[in-house]
C-alpha cells in the first residue's frame, strides 16, 4: 500500500505543480507537509540531514523515472551541499489519472494538498525549510543545515506574525 500511496503522492504533486518541480529537498517537505497537515497516513517520514526524509517516496522517484512515467535530471547549483539540484518532470501525463485518489473522498484533504503544493512549489527553499523546522522540530534533529536555517529566518523576517 505505501509503494502505490506513494507513487501516487509524487505524481500528484507534479501534476499540480504543473509537471516540474525543482529539488529533491522540496519534493520531500512538500510531500511531508501533505502527509502530516491533509492527515495522510501510510507513508512514513524520519529526520535526516536534511529534515524530513521518506524513503518511500525517494523510492517512487525511482521507480518512476526507470518506467519514464517522470524524467530527473540534476541542475547545476554552484556553492550548495551537493552541487547541483534535482528537477522532476511529468514526461506521461495520462499517467496522472486517477491520482486524486490518492485521497480516497476526502476532498478537504485534496483541496489541503493542493494549497500546500501551490504555496511551496516556487517559495524560497530556506523559507520552506524553516516552516517545516520550526512546525515539526522533532524532524530536524539531525540536520546538518539546522544552524543555517537557524541563522537565516528567511520566513521569520519576512513574516513576523507567524
Amino acid at each position: 500500500m505505501s509503494n502505490e500511496l506513494s507513487r501516487g503522492l509524487v505524481l500528484f504533486i507534479l501534476k499540480e505543480a504543473g509537471g516540474k518541480l525543482e529539488g529533491a529537498t522540496r519534493l520531500q517537505k512538500i510531500a511531508f507537509l501533505i502527509t502530516m497537515e491533509a492527515k495522510m497516513g501510510g507513508i512514513g517520514f524520519e529526520p535526516s540531514e536534511y529534515g524530513p526524509y521518506s524513503s518511500a517516496i525517494a523510492n517512487a522517484v525511482k521507480e518512476l523515472e526507470g518506467e519514464g512515467i517522470i524524467r530527473v535530471t540534476r541542475m547545476p547549483v554552484p556553492g550548495s551541499d551537493k552541487g547541483y539540484k534535482e528537477v522532476y518532470e511529468l514526461m506521461n501525463k495520462s499517467a496522472v489519472k486517477g491520482v486524486d485518489g490518492v485521497f480516497g473522498r476526502h476532498a478537504l484533504k485534496r483541496g489541503v494538498a493542493k494549497d500546500i503544493i501551490w504555496l511551496w512549489k516556487d517559495a524560497p527553499l530556506i523559507a520552506l525549510i524553516e516552516y517545516v523546522y520550526r512546525k515539526y522540530p522533532e524532524y530536524a534533529v539531525e540536520s546538518i543545515i539546522k544552524d543555517k536555517i537557524d541563522a537565516e529566518k528567511a520566513l521569520s523576517k519576512r513574516y513576523p506574525h507567524l
